[in-house]
Formats: structure tokens, sequence, C-alpha cells
């Protein structure tokens, strides 16, 4: 979650530097407790429901809440269940589609867009995003699966960089971008050379080396090739790092 742009976004929307320092220390906690209970309620469902023949695995969390608790405790859970979802297809959706209008079509297709033109890009944009969102769902059998590549990229080709943002004053643009693209192929790459594998040879996937998940492969380069490529490239310049080294201050 470190790498989650939209989590940033809130962030970044906060009053004063206050108000965001409240909002990520809440936002840690929050975190612990919520995965923490999201887990148990998994687990105890699974001990509780598993054998039962009309459940499916994937589903615990909304069968525990429908047949394990009380009602009003039952249906507390499913609505948040519901807003979770609801909420995260929103994430998803506004997050990329802000940044493609913002980070290409204002900045360099048309500098002078109205609001208007902005907002109907915008809305394009995320009806474009949202059909290739289903595109996917029609080629991932299991939503966990999708997630998980997902978080993949985030963990690997995302996270270093955001975290040498705010840690390092010698890390640069270029090897943010070399190591933003090189965790990323990879990560596609070794699930794509998993799924080939899995579909002509059931059996080499679980003795090859390829069987290790993708993230270990993928965070190893995406690393080397940010720490080596800022190395051999000039630094940034000291107003780039700056604001992310400011101390004290309430603006």
């Amino acid at each position: 979650l470190l790498g989650n742009q939209s989590m940033y976004q809130k962030f970044f929307s906060a009053r004063s530097q206050r108000d965001a320092k409240i909002a990520v220390f809440g936002w840690i906690g929050g975190t612990v407790v919520l995965e923490t209970l999201i887990t148990a309620i998994a687990v105890l469902g699974a001990a509780l429901f598993l054998k039962s023949p009309d459940i499916i695995p994937r589903e615990v969390i909304p069968y525990t809440a429908r047949h394990g608790l009380p009602g009003l405790l039952g249906a507390i859970l499913m609505g948040a269940i519901f807003a979770k979802v609801i909420s995260t297809a929103n994430n998803y959706l506004f997050s990329p589609a802000t940044n493609l209008v913002n980070d290409i079509y204002t900045r360099f297709l048309h500098k002078d867009a109205s609001d208007k033109s902005v907002i109907l890009v915008s809305r394009i944009v995320v009806l474009v995003l949202g059909i290739f969102a289903l595109l996917q769902g029609a080629v991932f059998e299991s939503i966990l699966a999708a997630a998980l590549y997902a978080y993949t990229v985030y963990s690997a080709a995302i996270t270093p960089v955001v975290m040498a943002t705010f840690f390092s004053k010698r890390a640069n643009s270029y090897g943010a971008i070399v190591s933003i693209l090189v965790g990323t192929f990879i990560t596609i790459f070794w699930n794509w050379q998993q799924l080939a594998l899995a579909a002509h040879k059931p059996t080499i996937i679980v003795e090859s080396w390829l069987a290790r998940d993708a993230i270990f492969p993928a965070l190893i380069a995406s690393l080397i090739c940010l720490i080596g490529v800022s190395l051999l490239t000039p630094p940034p310049k000291p107003e780039q790092w700056e604001p992310f080294f400011a101390e004290g201050g309430d603006e």
C-alpha cells in the first residue's frame, strides 16, 4: 500500500502538514486493525463453513456475514463489503484517469484546454479504463490473482521509487524511470512465463525457479536499476529534493 497512489492523493488534500501526519498515522493504524479483522473473519469463517457444499472459498467472508453473525452485524459487514468493492473500483478508475488527463493531455497534448474540455476528456478516459478493466475481468478467472498481479507491480515498480523520493537525495528521474519500467516488465514477463509453463507442462512449474513469486526478481531488479542508474547519471538539483526534506512548518 506504500505505493498506492490514491492514498497519496488523499494525504496531499490535507489542509496542513499536521493534518497530513495525523492522516498517515491513522491510515497505518486503521490498516493494521482492519486487515487483522478481515483475516480473522476469513479464518474463522473457513473453519466454520468450508465443509458446506454450497460455499466457494473466495466467498467465505460474505457467507460468514450472512450465516455466521447476528442479523444486524451481518448486514453491517455485508454493507462494508459492498462499500469496499465500490470504493476500490472508484480509486482504480479515477486515479489513473486523473494522471492521464493532468500528466499527458493538459501537459503535452492540449496545454490550454478549458475546464469543459478537461471534464469531457476525463469522462471518456474513465469509460475507456472501465472497459479495459472489464476485459481484464474476462481474462483473470480469479480476482485474487488479478489483485496480486497489480500489487506486485505496485510493490516492485512503484514503491521503491516512492520511498526513494522521500528518503534519498541521490535518486534521480533516470533511475526512477528505468526502475519502474524494469520492475513492470519483469512482473509481466515472469507471470506470462508461469502461465505458459503451467499450460504446456503442468509439473515443470513446481520444479522450476520460475515457480517463485514475481515480486522477488522484480523487486531486486527494480532496486538495482534505481540505485545503479541514479549513481551513473547526474544527481538531481537541490530544488528537486529539498521539498521532501523540509523540516518544521505547518504550511
